[in-house]
């Protein structure tokens, strides 16, 4: 029999930590549990999961950010498979089913499908553009290639195989907003086998209802992390035979540069890191760099002009198909333009 734990952070979402609760409890295939962890919510969050009963396990802790909740909810977690959920997203009423079938058949570590950022309110739902992952990711390159360059993910859209998150040790408690992306990292430096489905669909919302703002508070703590994972992945790929040709890709060096400019401007210091940077980029040109910098704006400033949107191709992106809108249908929610 499968298994699911499905973890949740929760902090000051009373607004919305139901409708997601809900979500999973009402599955086509329900997790064995659902672990909502309370981050030292200050709201009504509190009194609105305890609402359901035993049907939900309620940990509370201090807050101490997100990384720190979901590992308090794989300590306790049961379930052979883990889906993550943020306590404001969605997915499609078939997911667990459709994508727990699918590590099963292929004998993977996680699994991802097809996801789409979203604007609700009430019972309409709007789309930013296009839907994502539409396909799996071209095959011309490894998973970790296209992570570091062009493309980014949310463990929302996964399911993943609770031994592998044992195996690589969950998550770093001192990041706030590079937290998964330094998981997934691990996770693919550790050789961890991905698979995709087609058949699900991933609501990510849009609004900033209890979310970060883009303060100054923020924007240091989003360069600190950016600096936290880039010293470790730089570090994981040193220790690896498999991707040190990333590290010699200009769009690596790209991104490198660009943090490395965040840095200066909000005059955040590490001697040792910068020395690493500049050794990677030594033979680089900044010029050229800010070249590619620009084109790069041009390019998806063109895409997003023809296409409409100006996501890359290891995306995969396209319309909603009609497979996709009989799914949020059965969400009870009505697409708008």
């Amino acid at each position: 029999m499968v298994s699911i734990s499905a973890i949740i952070p929760n902090y000051n979402r009373a607004a919305l930590i139901g409708e997601t609760i809900e979500n999973m409890l009402y599955q086509t295939l329900p997790p064995s549990e659902v672990i909502v962890v309370d981050d030292g919510s200050t709201d009504d969050s509190v009194h609105v999961i305890r609402s359901f009963g035993d049907r939900v396990t309620l940990i509370q802790q201090p807050n101490k950010g997100p990384g720190a909740a979901r590992n308090t909810g794989l300590k306790v977690a049961t379930g052979e498979f883990i889906q993550f959920m943020d306590s404001d997203d969605l997915a499609s009423l078939n997911k667990l089913e459709v994508q727990s079938k699918k590590l099963i058949h292929d004998h993977a570590d996680m699994v991802y499908g097809p996801w789409v950022k979203v604007w609700m309110q009430q019972n309409s739902l709007k789309l930013q553009d296009v839907v994502l992952q539409q396909s799996q990711l071209p095959d011309n390159y490894p998973p970790l290639f296209w992570f570091l360059t062009s493309w980014s993910m949310v463990f929302q859209q996964c399911l993943v195989r609770k031994s592998l998150l044992d195996r690589i040790g969950g998550y770093r408690e001192d990041m706030r907003l590079y937290e998964d992306g330094d998981l997934f990292v691990r996770m693919l430096v550790s050789e961890a086998k991905l698979t995709y489905e087609n058949e699900s669909l991933t609501l990510y919302r849009l609004e900033d209802y209890g979310k970060l703002t883009a303060s100054g508070s923020y924007k240091s703590s989003k360069v600190m992390d950016q600096l936290k994972f880039y010293q470790n992945t730089i570090q994981l790929i040193n220790q690896s035979s498999n991707y040190q040709f990333i590290l010699k890709h200009p769009l690596f060096h790209l991104n490198l540069w660009q943090t490395l400019s965040d840095l200066q401007k909000h005059q955040i210091s590490d001697e040792v890191f910068t020395a690493a940077l500049n050794e990677i980029l030594q033979k680089t040109s900044f010029t050229q760099l800010k070249m590619k910098k620009w084109l790069r704006h041009k390019q998806q400033g063109l895409q997003k002009q023809f296409k409409g949107h100006r996501w890359s191709e290891a995306y995969q992106s396209g319309n909603l198909t009609i497979q996709q809108k009989q799914l949020i249908e059965e969400l009870e929610f009505c697409l708008i333009r």
